[in-house]
């Protein structure tokens, strides 16, 4: 029994200081005040991508864009969101998918790093790391990939009566 519960809590350890180092040198694009390359080869493999330039508003939420990181088994997109409106408003980008290639990858909003989305009320900004996760048995050509397709989902107003779809393109060189 103290055999097992060493090797959970170890496991479980493990876990957890794997899920933290993969988003600190992601930016969510919140704080502009670093001087920053558009692009960036890093030495375990992945690549990280500049996406600050995109941005968007849909019915009175302000969508921007920070790093994107590729990662061979994951896909971390820095994001930063405030509602200009009075009212809530709906949406939920840490249940969106991104396309990389021919692979779809679904968001984990359990390794979501930061408070993101949701039912945010009039006034609010918000920023985090989205993680979207590779399918088990596959695996990111880190070196091939051109472009980076994003779909967050729909933006909702309080009542559901409008929503507004947002996606963006996040070129790779």
């Amino acid at each position: 029994m103290k055999k097992f519960l060493v090797l959970f809590l170890s496991l479980g350890l493990a876990l957890a200081l794997a899920a933290c180092g993969s988003t600190d040198d992601v930016s969510t694009g919140a704080d502009n005040s670093k001087d920053k390359k558009t692009e960036e080869k890093k030495d375990d493999g992945s690549k990280k991508v500049d996406a600050s330039k995109q941005k968007t508003e849909a019915l009175g939420m302000k969508i921007n864009l920070g790093d994107v990181k590729i990662m061979k088994d994951k896909v971390n997109v820095g994001i930063n969101i405030e509602n200009t409106t009075k009212k809530q408003l709906h949406f939920y980008p840490d249940q969106g998918k991104a396309v990389v290639g021919d692979m779809q990858l679904d968001a984990n909003m359990f390794l979501t790093d930061g408070q993101v989305g949701g039912d945010v009320e009039g006034g609010v900004k918000q920023d985090g790391v989205l993680e979207f996760t590779v399918p088990e048995g596959k695996e990111i050509d880190v070196n091939s990939v051109k472009e980076v397709k994003l779909k967050f989902g729909d933006v909702t107003t309080e009542d559901f009566m409008k929503n507004k779809d947002v996606s963006f393109t996040v070129p790779v060189k």
